[in-house]
């Protein structure tokens, strides 16, 4: 009779034998590669509006990127409205969380989930459920980071 650690043990290397047949294959360039030229026709498509904004409207470059932002805003929020946003989120991964379009879905997808419980105990008491960690989180890191440049600047001179 085999000892109950053998058995154990057999299983275990049979389990893991057979659950690497069924564990789906790590695709990380296709993956990336959708991030990376998603994310990059985002930053493509906020340079043409730009350029747009600035030729047409003769504007300043800092009112045209002004404009521009709150363009990429618009077409994120009215995106998630619509749907197209997750559906792009599913084909293109991290591409599509370029920081503003990200920040703009995020906010729009919890404003959207929470519309039923009324504007202010629902989508007021929640619209930063998902970004208020992003926010303190990135704030703090940049204060972090600011100061350490600062001590290290007093320092070296």
């Amino acid at each position: 009779m085999k000892e109950p650690s053998i058995v154990n043990a057999n299983k275990q290397e049979e389990y893991k034998e057979n659950i690497v047949l069924y564990k789906p294959k790590s695709r990380y360039l296709k993956h990336g590669s959708l991030a990376f030229f998603s994310g990059g026709l985002i930053c493509v498509i906020g340079q043409l509006i730009f350029r747009g904004y600035h030729a047409l409207f003769q504007l300043s470059d800092e009112t045209a990127t002004s404009y521009m932002l709150i363009t990429l805003i618009a077409i994120a929020v009215l995106a998630t409205g619509m749907g197209y946003y997750r559906k792009g989120a599913q084909l293109f991964g991290a591409g599509l969380l370029v920081p503003i379009t990200g920040f703009a879905n995020a906010m729009a997808a919890t404003a959207l989930e929470y519309r039923t419980e009324g504007l202010l105990t629902g989508v007021g008491s929640n619209l930063f459920r998902l970004i208020g960690p992003v926010l303190v989180f990135g704030i703090s890191t940049a204060y972090l980071v600011s100061f350490s440049r600062l001590l290290i600047r007093m320092i070296l001179h």
